[in-house]
């Protein structure tokens, strides 16, 4: 243990000096007697005290100082130091194989990479392979070593937990088996923690599908999933138990015992017999209510009786286009005509083009003149069959609020999106200073992923919501739902919160691929949870509305006639 103990410390000096002052005689010197004492035979501790380890090959006089204190139970100055400048979570990228000292301090000083879920988003927005050293092949790697890290853990992305849960519930209904999906994942969280469903119909049928996705013991794919069996009188009973807070549970529980009705863990009984409830409608109109969506059933959210009307929630089929997607104009990984192939594939009326800014160099962000041959290239596009194309830029926030381009730019463009992308981490009087300057700015057509968070990977920004949000209703401008799964961004009460102040909002997937349109869906859900309607997101309205809306808040802050 002495010796394992102490080379990890000699290897933690040499990555966080190799890390801050690049490949060094000093790292060097850290790691060789990192390696030394990891194969040194006898006793550490004997050999210590008796001076034999002093006279070592390897061990010089800074390495034996350090081992002596960790011999003693004591931190030793130099790993503390040194720490104090090293961000945390690079220990952890350390871990990953492949990378390295040398490449983890490429990604912090080119990226500003400092965590592993940064670290992810960085590759999947395909910034990896513009430093010089990486290409695809290890940017592919590391990403699946990230994903195989993350199947360990309990907790889920929203879209690991689809990928698991949604091809095994398609498959089980295919075969006649009703299948549905309970918990967290039901219910639009944005972190799903443990898989559930609930399952009615031939127990071998049921065995040889599960067994065919991988089923095990209660796993799939080293996930915890809990399979419910019941029978077709008890599953729509089930399915609410299954996906509901405990608080809308008791508010079911008073109203079912107001009418001499029971709700039992196994389903709704009338003085001691079974009320049949096939489907979830079934319980819900058994106590005299409207159904609750399965996103809404939380805390705050009221019970509504039949005969009242329960606003209809977002749906996909709901939006009519999306606004912020990059290409390879910047860190996308599809050229336009690629995205906009994806887009009329999904039925989109319109699709944006907002890629980077100039100040994101880490991202190949657009110059002024690189911006303006995009906008002319999507000019002559729009004469070709497809979607309508719609130009854009996802400018960067400046530390002091204002915009990445000067306004004549700006004012070029059909949708502006400004997000901050650097400086995180000011403190909250400053980041609300800084979002609510780019939310009053008259360019600013969306406020994009406001708080900056990534999701098992980066904390929100300590950011007054209700200030910006203020702000926005004041300006006439949206806020984004951005629905990549790493950001989810809005949380659902923000949402809320936007609706009541009657600021729309945008659900963007913030697509870097083709595929990653589909990333809408993740957004929706949390829409849903917030109790979004179509009136309330600004990309459910047509391409004519949308286009009505962007002249009124030009004409609003005398930029347009």
């Amino acid at each position: 243990m002495d010796h394992r103990t102490a080379a990890d410390v000699l290897t933690r000096l040499a990555f966080a000096t190799e890390v801050l002052e690049g490949s060094t005689h000093e790292s060097k010197a850290w790691a060789n007697a990192a390696r030394v004492i990891r194969q040194l035979p006898g006793d550490l501790r004997a050999m210590m005290e008796s001076g034999q380890l002093a006279e070592v090959r390897g061990i010089g006089s800074s390495s034996l100082r350090v081992i002596r204190e960790v011999l003693e139970g004591r931190e030793p100055e130099e790993l503390r130091a040194l720490e104090a400048r090293v961000p945390d979570g690079l220990f952890a990228i350390n871990r990953i194989k492949g990378l390295g000292p040398a490449k983890i301090r490429k990604l912090w000083q080119g990226l500003g990479v400092t965590t592993i879920g940064e670290l992810e988003h960085a590759c999947r927005e395909n910034r990896l392979v513009l430093l010089d050293g990486f290409g695809k092949k290890t940017q592919a790697n590391v990403l699946e070593q990230i994903e195989q890290m993350h199947r360990a853990d309990r907790v889920l992305l929203r879209s690991r937990a689809s990928a698991l849960v949604l091809p095994l519930l398609a498959s089980l209904r295919m075969r006649g088996v009703r299948a549905e999906a309970l918990g967290d994942f039901r219910r639009g969280m944005e972190l799903v923690d443990g898989l559930a469903i609930v399952v009615a119909g031939d127990d071998a049928v049921i065995d040889e599908t599960l067994g065919a996705h991988g089923v095990e013991d209660g796993h799939i794919d080293g996930t915890t999933i809990d399979v419910k069996r019941t029978d077709a009188a008890r599953f729509g009973a089930i399915a609410v138990l299954g996906t509901t807070s405990p608080e809308h549970l008791e508010l079911l529980r008073a109203r079912a015992s107001e009418r001499g009705l029971e709700l039992r863990d196994d389903g709704l009984y009338s003085k001691g017999a079974l009320v049949a409830c096939e489907d979830e409608d079934a319980l819900y109109r058994a106590l005299e209510l409207v159904t609750t969506d399965p996103e809404r059933r939380d805390p705050g959210v009221p019970l509504v009786g039949i005969g009242k009307a329960r606003p209809r929630l977002v749906e996909l089929r709901d939006l009519r286009g999306a606004l912020h997607n990059h290409t390879t104009e910047s860190d996308g990984a599809g050229t336009l005509e690629e995205m906009r192939a994806a887009a009329s594939t999904m039925g989109l009326e319109y699709l944006g083009i907002s890629d980077h800014s100039q100040s994101a160099d880490y991202a190949r962000g657009l110059t002024p003149d690189r911006l303006r041959a995009q906008i002319a290239t999507i000019e002559r596009a729009r004469r070709e069959p497809g979607c309508a194309l719609l130009s854009g830029v996802e400018s960067d926030i400046l530390a002091d609020g204002k915009l990445d381009y000067e306004d004549a730019i700006l004012a070029s463009i059909d949708v502006v999106i400004a997000s901050v992308h650097r400086r995180f981490g000011l403190d909250r009087d400053a980041t609300t200073q800084r979002m609510v300057a780019a939310a009053k700015n008259p360019f600013t057509d969306v406020i994009g992923h406001p708080t900056g968070r990534l999701l098992l990977g980066r904390p929100a920004n300590d950011l007054d919501m209700g200030a910006m949000l203020d702000a926005a209703a004041e300006s006439g401008c949206a806020v984004e739902l951005n629905a990549s799964p790493h950001r989810l961004d809005l949380h659902d009460r923000h949402c809320a919160m936007a609706k009541e102040r009657g600021v729309p909002v945008s659900i963007a997937a913030d697509a870097h691929a083709p595929g990653e349109l589909l990333q809408l869906e993740h957004g929706i859900a949390i829409a849903r949870r917030g109790g979004l309607t179509p009136d309330d997101v600004l990309n459910c309205r047509p391409l004519d509305a949308l286009r009505d809306w962007l002249r009124a808040r030009r004409q609003r802050a005398g930029l347009a006639s």
